[in-house]
């Protein structure tokens, strides 16, 4: 099964450790339980990472506010006992005290948070989530004999409609709730980002258009209607409206400049996992048409260029690279999670999307290429060596130099 990593609201998650304002956040957590000697706890984000030590079952942390962020919580000993891991966050939009209070034995989700308005707001909200879930997997369970399906099941078609109507009828409402009471809190803007999987773009609009006008100001806010535009711009037939981004050089590369090839878009990131997993069949495609007016442009939604250019380094693939810097992954072609690549024709009109990348030749993508171009990927026989254990493994595919 194709994997993905949604995407989320990068003014959430990225954390400046170098803030020039001298403005903090305090959090601080009270858990009980037996912790059965794993006193440690971790707050991260994809952007940030602290630990501090649990001390009479109490921790603090202080962190220097530069905007909103929403941290994860996750105690030492639910890694050690390998326990279900079930993420737990907080929403700090203001630099004050926040509180967790915790009992470990009845996990972190559990957990009682105050602090700003917004955190509490968010907080309600989720758990309100949680029970629209538990009514949604009923109603598949119903329906389907089971709560989830697989992609190559013969019913997943109808699974997704019916998860989606199930969603539109529990959770849209809940979130509506929230920005139609709360247009001024931090907590409305946060939860937009639920909008992007579940409401149509009529929909989405009316809860932008819900928003204050202070709300409507935040980066997110603005990312989100964004999203919604980049509905209309990524739609099958489209033509690609023109955008430009830098290269690991610093040069920019403008789209326009690809005229003429078939392009295929890859919107990645260094942190995704099943993106950089696909890379070793993806430079297989590439060494297969790269001579048939056929390119790759990887664009990566990496909030650190640091992170990005390191891995674009590991990765050395042989084809365009460009760092997301003026969301276009959102307002060019609504992306909702990594890897998503799109192919685009000589003339610059959208001709297929496909969420994830089918590394086994398999995906919609390259059964369109294979047409286009007479010819599908040939797998080369991988070459076998032996590593230091004696066991075999095969050498990845060497890029093009």
């Amino acid at each position: 099964m194709k994997k993905t990593i949604t995407t989320l609201s990068a003014a959430l998650l990225a954390l400046c450790s170098q803030a020039q304002n001298s403005k903090e956040i305090i959090l601080q957590g009270d858990i009980s339980g037996d912790l059965k000697g794993h006193h440690k706890i971790y707050l991260y984000s994809r952007t940030y990472k602290d630990s501090a030590a649990i001390v009479n079952g109490h921790y603090s942390f202080r962190i220097p506010f530069s905007e909103p962020v929403f941290l994860m919580l996750l105690p030492e000993y639910v890694q050690a006992e390998r326990q279900m891991y079930v993420p737990f966050g907080i929403l700090m939009d203001k630099p004050v005290t926040y509180t967790v209070t915790s009992d470990i034995s009845k996990g972190m989700n559990a957990s009682v948070v105050k602090g700003s308005e917004a955190t509490e707001l968010l907080r309600a909200y989720e758990q309100d989530k949680s029970t629209a879930w538990k009514k949604i997997s009923t109603g598949l369970q119903q329906a389907f004999g089971k709560p989830w399906l697989q992609e190559n099941d013969p019913q997943y078609e109808a699974f997704e409609k019916k998860q989606h109507e199930l969603q539109q009828q529990h959770l849209l409402p809940i979130l509506e709730k929230l920005v139609k009471e709360h247009p001024n809190s931090y907590a409305s803007v946060y939860s937009l980002s639920d909008a992007r999987q579940i409401a149509s773009v009529e929909q989405q609009e009316r809860l932008y258009a819900a928003l204050s006008k202070e709300m409507k100001t935040t980066t997110p806010a603005k990312e989100f209607h964004q999203f919604t535009e980049g509905i209309r711009n990524s739609a099958i037939g489209r033509q690609v409206k023109d955008f430009s981004l830098p290269g690991p050089d610093g040069k920019v590369i403008a789209f326009s400049s690809l005229k003429g090839k078939y392009v295929l878009i890859d919107f990645w990131a260094s942190w995704c996992a099943p993106c950089r997993k696909s890379f070793p069949h993806m430079r297989e495609v590439y060494q297969q048409y790269k001579d048939q007016d056929f390119i790759i442009y990887s664009i990566s939604i990496d909030k650190s260029k640091a992170d990005w250019l390191k891995a674009v380094a590991e990765e050395n693939n042989p084809w365009l690279q460009s760092l997301d810097n003026i969301n276009i992954a959102g307002g060019g072609f609504a992306v909702t999670g990594v890897p998503t690549t799109y192919l685009i024709s000589p003339e610059g009109k959208i001709l297929m999307k496909e969420i994830g990348f089918d590394d086994t030749g398999n995906g919609n993508i390259e059964k369109k290429l294979a047409a286009i171009f007479g010819a599908a990927v040939k797998k080369p026989e991988p070459e076998k060596i032996k590593n230091e254990n004696g066991t075999t493994k095969a050498i990845p595919m060497m890029p093009m130099q």
